[in-house]
């Protein structure tokens, strides 16, 4: 019990305040629409359940801090598993905005207008599609590419704008100004590519050692102890078991933070 109580008023100091930005969405009913509760909120939902659990459910002490490490470790691993599938959406969108590119490259040395190359394409890049409705009235198609280029990992439609722009008021050939961004646009993800697989070797260090300490439970269980009971039924092994799961997450968010800032720089 002095542990949990020692862990509610760590809690209750850190919630002694809310952010000055979430005070103001709740005072102009901002949140309400679906948006999720504060992580603050939500870990002081958690700590007082863990403490009516402990007070009238009869569960140990160390069920508690064993229940709230396997939480902790698995809010890092969705969080590890979004941010993984975020890097794949971007360099994804990447090579898309680069065959889009080349396929409009293509089509206008063919001899097709640009409007219809627009037209053509949009059904199969959806980033394309403001420009082409742009097009087809008359609108402004370098705006509309402007806007799509705000999304991240599409940045290279800046650069179409641009052309596309030039084209109109100048003439200048538009196929010529897209090989070249196409070239630009392959070389860049040829660079990534190589970075990523660079990469690759420390992250897999990383989860490897991560998890490493499992083998070694499983190593003292087979030479006649039982690590596993030591460390979920009592205050000491439960307490080293949530450090060694908090140090391996930090260890793996350090790798994948010095391997973010080296793709950023790439």
């Amino acid at each position: 019990m002095t542990v949990l109580a020692a862990l509610v008023t760590a809690v209750a100091v850190w919630l002694r305040r809310p952010s000055g930005r979430w005070l103001a969405r709740q005072r102009l009913a901002l949140d309400r629409a679906g948006r999720p509760m504060p992580r603050r909120v939500v870990v002081l939902v958690v700590a007082v359940a863990a403490v009516w659990a402990t007070m009238h459910v009869g569960i140990s002490g160390p069920h508690v801090v064993l229940v709230l490490t396997v939480a902790g470790v698995a809010a890092f691993g969705i969080r590890q598993w979004r941010v993984a599938l975020a890097r794949r959406s971007l360099r994804e969108r990447r090579r898309l905005v680069s065959e889009a590119i080349g396929l409009m490259s293509a089509e206008l040395r063919a001899g097709i207008l640009p409007q219809r190359v627009l037209a053509g394409l949009a059904p199969e890049f959806a980033f394309l599609a403001p420009a082409a409705r742009a097009a087809d009235l008359g609108g402004d198609v370098p705006g509309a590419l402007r806007a799509a280029a705000d999304e991240t990992g599409a940045e290279l439609l800046a650069e179409l704008a641009g052309a596309w722009l030039v084209a109109e008021r100048a003439g200048a050939p538009l196929a010529q100004v897209l090989d070249r961004l196409q070239e630009t646009a392959r070389g860049d993800l040829e660079i990534e590519r190589e970075v990523e697989s660079g990469l690759a070797p420390a992250r897999a260090t990383g989860r490897l050692m991560a998890v490493l300490p499992v083998f070694g439970l499983a190593l003292g269980s087979g030479m006649g102890g039982d690590p596993l009971a030591i460390l979920t039924s009592t205050f000491p092994g439960v307490l080293c078991l949530a450090a060694g799961c908090g140090l391996a997450c930090a260890g793996v968010a350090w790798v994948e933070r010095i391997a973010a800032s080296a793709e950023a720089e790439s």
